[in-house]
């Protein structure tokens, strides 16, 4: 049964034999056939070629994200080490700007400690204390605008302007900066210029205050308008050192540290108040 089934194949081989027999006797299309042979074999130099081109492409692919890969790895290692010393960093910011913060306060403690004994007169006219005068001018000012003598216990160290230019007649003249041998004779003259309101000598309106650092002066400078309104209510305030502001509303006691920076204010009792400037005060 088998040699049956084989005799269809057979027959089919041989026809094709006889028919590459037949087409080969032909010499032109023998060449054409060498010429087809020889450009298969071409092409599969081609494509033998290309595979190895793609096979080398493949292998320059695989180093190169090799070589990626590991570059990640690297940056990724460099990226988190940079986040930890920018978090360090902002710590150490955060810790020194507390320091610093504490330092410039006590500097600020000593500034004013250094100064606990001075005053400055405010509106004294350029032309009283000159040529070397200036000392005795004040103690003129003490006796005849005050009603204290500047001897003994209200004792004066020294007496100086403010180290700055000469202003122009139409500008304010320059402070006079006194300095008590004593801290108490400091706070008696405060405390008369302070009943007084303000005293007249020789034609000048003068006015006598603490000296104190700017700053510090800044901030209880900007309680002025409050005060004004507290003295219109005849409500009984203190002011303490640096910048606290102590009274008393209905009949309870209040705090005032700062001011906010906006038109109105309205206070309330045990309140802390935090900010910086205020234009116009309206106590309930």
């Amino acid at each position: 049964m088998s040699t049956r089934h084989n005799l269809p194949r057979r027959r089919q081989r041989g026809s094709t034999c006889s028919a590459l027999l037949r087409y080969c006797e032909s010499p032109d299309k023998l060449d054409k056939l060498f010429d087809e042979i020889s450009h298969m074999n071409e092409t599969l130099r081609n494509v033998a070629t290309d595979v190895s081109t793609i096979k080398g492409a493949m292998a320059e692919m695989t180093n190169d994200s090799v070589c990626h890969a590991g570059r990640l790895d690297e940056a990724e290692a460099r990226i988190t080490h940079l986040e930890e010393t920018s978090e360090q960093l902002l710590n150490d910011e955060t810790r020194k700007s507390k320091d610093v913060e504490a330092l410039w306060n006590r500097l600020q403690a000593l500034e004013n400690q250094s100064r606990r004994h001075n005053v400055r007169l405010v509106g004294l006219r350029e032309s009283f204390g000159t040529n070397g005068t200036l000392l005795e001018c004040v103690r003129k000012i003490f006796s005849e605008g005050l009603g204290v003598e500047a001897d003994g216990m209200m004792e004066i160290e020294r007496v100086h302007r403010q180290l700055k230019p000469m202003p122009n007649p139409d500008q304010p003249p320059r402070q006079v900066l006194i300095r008590f041998l004593r801290q108490s004779a400091r706070d008696k003259a405060v405390n008369l210029a302070k009943e007084k309101r303000g005293f007249q000598w020789e034609g000048c309106r003068m006015s006598l205050f603490p000296d104190m650092s700017k700053e510090v002066a800044d901030k209880r400078k900007a309680f002025t308008a409050v005060k004004r309104k507290l003295r219109e209510l005849d409500v009984r305030y203190s002011l303490a050192f640096p910048a606290t502001l102590h009274f008393k509303w209905k009949g309870k006691a209040s705090t005032l540290l700062q001011l906010r920076r906006r038109r109105s204010l309205s206070l309330t009792t045990n309140k802390r108040i935090q900010g910086e400037r205020s234009v116009d005060i309206n106590l309930n």
